[in-house]
């Protein structure tokens, strides 16, 4: 990790120096989210936004416009390959309609988990095969942009527990898990961020997944809903992601797309960290709010992992190409980091499913 950040600082400052002399070209550039507010627009979107102007000397300003302002809160990525954006920043998920392979590179049930995933996509090939994926599939160029640990769970306005506790269960959630959960029983509900509070006030969903718990705070959920069910078993790790329209990519100078990478690689593990710094006090903050913690059982945990190696088993045999080149790659990173428990948590996971 030290060696890591002295090279990161290294490079910027060495940036920094060629921006100072080098002439300015001056970029504007409009971002899509898939945001309304709150913590992932804050300091995922806007984070990034900051941290380019400020490592450009202004040469790249970005506008950030919340979700639905350009284009429609779940397309940005059509959105920024139309041009109708510069660029955008969105949880690549919610394009699994479109190619099911976005589930595995940004983050799903089964896959592998934040400290994993981080290593994967820095080190073991992963950020290089997103930008061919994408540019191939999506025509953007993209790039990891805010990595986020699991998620909390459900809010829930009741109590969660067994696998007899899904059955019928009318939960808010979007991307895959809205098809792996069907076979749990779960009535999956896709709504956006900005729908989901009145949602659950009114009762036109029992629970909802977001986020982790201090990102959740703001929105209010455990306002209207009693119950905070644990672990995040849909989501045990998640990647935003920058993307750039190919056209507007082209135009900008190659110092200043380095600036660009570097801006999205620091952004992304100050939010990992960011999440982690705050999920400790947010716990109590939940118990002091009154609201009841609930553990899922073990038999739910299992259950979900089994049913979601099961459908990437199933998409990769259907559809092979580059869903099967990301979960081979993936499926042989988790299996090089079997034993890392042993050195690194002390506390030896679930089982992989045969």
């Amino acid at each position: 990790m030290k060696r890591f950040i002295t090279t990161m600082l290294s490079s910027v400052l060495a940036l920094g120096l060629v921006a100072g002399s080098a002439s300015a070209e001056q970029i504007k550039l409009k971002m899509a989210t898939s945001w309304g507010g709150g913590l992932v627009m804050d300091k995922q979107a806007k984070y990034f936004a900051e941290m380019v102007e400020f490592l450009s000397n202004d040469e790249i300003q970005i506008e950030v416009f919340p979700g639905g302002t350009l284009g429609t809160w779940n397309t940005v990525t059509e959105t920024v390959r139309n041009g109708v954006a510069d660029m955008g920043h969105t949880y690549d998920g919610y394009n699994w309609g479109e190619n099911k392979a976005v589930a595995l590179l940004s983050g799903y049930a089964g896959g592998l988990n934040a400290e994993q995933l981080i290593h994967w996509l820095y080190h073991g090939g992963g950020q290089e095969m997103i930008q061919e994926f994408q540019l191939e599939e999506f025509g953007v160029i993209a790039l990891p942009c805010g990595i986020s640990p699991r998620e909390m769970g459900l809010h829930s306005t009741k109590r969660v527990q067994t696998l007899e506790d899904f059955k019928g269960l009318k939960v808010r959630t979007s991307g895959i898990w809205a098809e792996i959960s069907k076979d749990m029983g779960i009535s999956a509900v896709v709504l956006p961020g900005s729908e989901i509070f009145a949602a659950l006030e009114r009762g036109v969903v029992d629970a909802v997944e977001w986020a982790q718990l201090s990102v959740n705070k703001a929105a209010g959920f455990h306002k209207v809903a009693k119950y905070l069910i644990m672990p995040g078993i849909h989501q045990p790790a998640a990647v935003g992601t920058c993307n750039f329209n190919v056209d507007v990519w082209n135009k900008i100078s190659d110092r200043n797309k380095r600036i660009i990478e570097i801006a999205a690689r620091k952004m992304s593990i100050d939010f990992y960290h960011f999440v982690g710094h705050e999920d400790a006090p947010a716990y109590e903050f939940y118990l002091e709010s009154g609201n009841e913690i609930v553990v899922l059982d073990d038999e739910v945990i299992t259950r979900a992992r089994e049913l979601s190696y099961a459908w990437a088993d199933r998409v990769a045999a259907e559809e092979g190409g580059w869903f099967q080149t990301i979960l081979d790659s993936q499926r042989a990173y988790e299996k090089a980091w079997a034993n890392a428990w042993k050195y690194r948590d002390s506390v030896k996971p679930a089982a992989v499913p045969d």
